[in-house]
């Protein structure tokens, strides 16, 4: 007698920062409410063939760094979460739906309940979770054993909380020159983080000769801690040589509104490196 055996299996994907993969999108891809405005949208839309049922989840987390730079996000902090999250605060409706083919869904955001008072932005991870509204594709191999596969996306994105006078400050301590290797530099920048609301901006290098700009960099990113910022930047069009390079964190971002953003004044720090 030949007996089958099953399992199903689901396939987790995160998305970060930009939220847009082939089966589902969402924008804006960060929510900004404040005391006079604590109601706020985004957008879902099904880019598949076919339906999607999708859910909305709220949960605290916040980008740290290795000394290396290398960036990851931490969910397990319950004491800056009982100090800036505002995950148990935020509702969403609808919360779960399904989305036809090339159908969109506005998704409303409310703030209730808080008790952030003092000045500082607060904030929480959004999940849009998405996952097909069809049968799970069934595959077996030889000997009968089959696996039911479905795919499951999770996008995460950003909700702030603005309360009061908000503030963010960077201050650069070094940047380390890093390794020249293949036609790259890598460029290691330690930094403190100060005021009482995150970075969110960007990061420019500049590599220079005789004051003249050869090459130019510019990365979005988001900090909320002190850190250490990591960039590589190609320098194979360069002779060999002495340049200076130039690190700039400010406040500035394409997908972001200069309104939205806590606003500092550029932070700027510069050093040389020898090109072989």
């Amino acid at each position: 007698m030949n007996f089958r055996k099953s399992f199903s299996l689901i396939l987790l994907v995160t998305i970060l920062p930009v939220l847009t993969f082939a089966q589902v999108s969402i924008a804006p891809t960060n929510v900004f409410l404040t005391e006079d405005s604590k109601f706020g949208t985004f957008m879902v839309i099904n880019n598949s063939s076919e339906s999607q049922e999708i859910s909305i989840e709220t949960t605290f987390g916040y980008f740290i760094t290795d000394e290396e730079g290398n960036k990851t996000t931490t969910y397990e902090d319950s004491a800056l979460a009982q100090k800036y999250s505002i995950a148990d605060d935020i509702r969403a409706f609808p919360k779960n739906f399904v989305l036809q083919p090339s159908q969109r869904q506005v998704v409303r955001l409310r703030i209730i309940g808080s008790n952030k008072v003092n000045d500082g932005t607060y904030w929480t991870r959004l999940k849009t979770i998405s996952q097909s509204e069809s049968a799970p594709v069934e595959l077996s191999d030889e000997q009968g054993v089959g696996a039911n596969i479905g795919v499951v996306i999770t996008q995460v994105s950003g909700i702030f909380y603005k309360v009061g006078n908000t503030t963010t400050d960077i201050m650069i301590e070094n940047i380390e020159k890093g390794t020249v290797s293949n036609g790259e530099l890598q460029l290691i920048t330690k930094f403190k983080k100060g005021g009482n609301s995150p970075f969110l901006g960007s990061v420019k290098t500049n590599i220079k000769k005789d004051g003249q700009v050869l090459v130019s960099k510019f990365s979005s990113t988001s900090f909320y801690f002190d850190g250490v910022h990591s960039e590589v930047v190609d320098i194979s069009e360069l002779t060999p040589g002495q340049y200076q390079v130039e690190v700039t964190f400010e406040t500035r971002r394409s997908d972001i509104s200069p309104t939205d953003l806590v606003q500092m004044e550029p932070e700027t720090a510069t050093t040389t490196v020898t090109i072989p």
